[in-house]
């Protein structure tokens, strides 16, 4: 099956294309070439847009401008006491000097020529992005079918993996997120479409119903989270303790 064919069918859910990819003697070297497919095009698209905004040192120098201007407008209307404010006032003064810096270290010469370095870096994003993926999803997978085994799961590592990469497909959108008011609501769907695909996937793979596999993609996920939260408390609580004792 051509990797846009599995592309498709992981978007659209197809169990077809989920049983065969879990029974298919190569369904791992397929579910790679679909995260190749899909990570060199989303950091085709985000290294290309990387490379126009910073090409242009004009246009690098105003976008720190309005990212500077916009966080202490955004602290100036938290702020509680006037030292706060007078901190900002200054800081907001010295929004001109802070940009012809910026500036300057832009002007700053390059071994090679300006173009270069820039084309490497965007060249180097582009590459690494499906690795991003692929660690992203080997992680995933794994957890997953650890606890997909525990709750009385059938299938097999070589299974999950080759299945577990559909879940990137819906990451192609993330393609789009240099636009900056798409950016988090193309995020949030890619990753919530990719989780629904990975529960599906995890179904086929054991042979679980749908509230089990939904239970193993999620279980070790949820305890990490609730396992940081609760060092994050005692590490609190330690500073505290340890503030009140000085």
């Amino acid at each position: 099956m051509p990797v846009i064919d599995t592309f498709n069918g992981a978007l659209t859910l197809n169990q077809r294309v989920f049983t065969e990819l879990r029974d298919a003697p190569d369904g791992v070297r397929r579910g790679f070439l679909l995260i190749l497919m899909v990570g060199l095009l989303v950091g085709v698209f985000q290294s290309a847009s990387a490379l126009i905004s910073v090409a242009d040192p004009a246009r690098v120098v105003e976008a720190f401008r309005f990212g500077y201007r916009q966080s202490l407008e955004q602290q100036q209307a938290a702020a509680t006491t006037p030292e706060q404010r007078e901190v900002i006032r200054l800081l907001l003064e010295s929004e001109d000097e802070l940009a012809q810096m910026v500036g300057d270290i832009l002007d700053l010469p390059t071994t090679l020529p300006r173009p270069i370095p820039l084309i490497l870096e965007a060249l180097g994003q582009a590459v690494s992005t499906p690795l991003t993926y692929l660690s992203g999803m080997l992680l995933a997978v794994t957890l997953t079918h650890l606890a997909a085994r525990q709750l009385g799961g059938q299938g097999g590592i070589r299974a999950m993996v080759a299945v577990g990469s559909l879940s990137v497909a819906p990451h192609a959108l993330d393609a789009l997120t240099f636009i900056p008011v798409l950016s988090f609501p193309i995020s949030m769907i890619a990753w919530g479409w990719g989780l629904i695909i990975l529960i599906s996937g995890t179904a086929v793979v054991h042979r679980l119903d749908s509230g089990k596999a939904t239970l193993a993609v999620l279980l070790y996920p949820s305890l990490l989270i609730v396992l940081g939260i609760l060092l994050s408390c005692v590490l609190g609580l330690l500073v505290v303790a340890l503030a009140a004792s000085v």
